[in-house]
């Protein structure tokens, strides 16, 4: 009974309906808006797994855990499942967009559930996520058939986990993390993946898989403390870009099945296929790189 009192309290939400000035294509539009008011948690771990649809995720209102809106029209009935639950100080927070939920015990309660139509393709469908930036939180984020827009700018990142299928990933970090985020690991498929800006996330180590795509990893940002980074590509191809402020080491396999195209901003060691800066062995925050590529191909650029 306790569990369930707090979880009607900490969660709100509102049905909005969209007057006719609002009305596309001779539709009435609806606007559903769900949202996790923030109490006692010192910390959140999200789970987000979405199967389709537009997924944009941006800072939001310090005192809501999360506020989820998406549109629909009339003849369209969504699914998304979204879990809150505090223990101690620490939240857990599952978000689902999907056919089915896994979920149906009786200790966990469903506080938005609305069913998808046969209109409509669904990778068109557009979803709002913000999230409070009050306190540090872990996201572990699938993301299938779609798009991804994940602005982390001034959100409090401590761990990170991204993995995406066959969808397009724009993913950035403007503003320096504000706490210390010890593992990023990002996975891609038959995708494309742009991350800017990684060096904000203040990590220590970052590891990025790739399938078969065009991938672009910046990391542009402020470098906080030593960090390493572990690249693997298959058939696809990745450009890393690297701060010329930065001191950096580049790694790589070299293998005949691949090309490594490095700049004149690195310079060749003794150490076979080991590229550095001018600054890097007398630098005290410095970057390292391990590229490992099957039959892709790989730039890194200064700039």
């Amino acid at each position: 009974m306790r569990l369930k009192f707090s979880l009607k309290i900490l969660v709100a939400s509102s049905f909005l309906v969209i007057g006719p000035a609002m009305v596309f294509a001779a539709l009435a539009f609806d606007l559903l808006r769900r949202e996790v008011v923030r109490t006692t948690e010192k910390s959140v771990d999200v789970k987000l797994e979405a199967a389709f649809g537009n997924v944009i995720l941006s800072k939001g209102d310090p005192d809501k855990i999360v506020v989820a809106e998406y549109w629909r029209t009339e003849q369209e009935k969504q699914k998304l499942h979204l879990y809150y639950d505090v223990r101690g100080e620490r939240g857990k927070l599952q978000i689902e967009i999907k056919e089915t939920s896994r979920h149906g015990s009786k200790n966990q309660v469903s506080v938005w559930k609305e069913m998808k139509g046969e209109h409509g393709d669904l990778e068109d469908r557009q979803w709002n996520l913000r999230f409070s930036d009050a306190m540090p939180m872990s996201y572990d984020i699938e993301l299938g058939a779609g798009k991804g827009d994940f602005d982390f700018t001034g959100l409090k990142v401590r761990d990170l986990k991204l993995s995406s299928g066959a969808s397009a990933v724009e993913f950035r970090m403007d503003e320096p993390n504000k706490v210390e985020c010890d593992d990023v690991t990002i996975e891609s498929g038959v995708s494309k993946f742009t991350g800017s800006n990684l060096a904000n996330l203040n990590f220590r180590k970052l590891k990025f898989s790739g399938g078969v795509g065009a991938y672009k990893l910046d990391f542009g940002g402020e470098l906080q403390r030593s960090a390493s980074v572990d690249v693997e590509v298959g058939l696809g191809a990745v450009t890393l870009y690297v701060p010329r402020e930065t001191p950096a080491r580049i790694i790589s396999d070299e293998s005949w099945f691949s090309s490594l195209d490095v700049d004149d901003a690195f310079e060749r060691t003794r150490k076979k296929s080991v590229y550095e800066t001018a600054d890097f062995s007398t630098s005290r925050k410095t970057l390292t790189i391990r590229v490992e590529s099957g039959l892709g191909s790989v730039r890194v650029r200064s700039r």
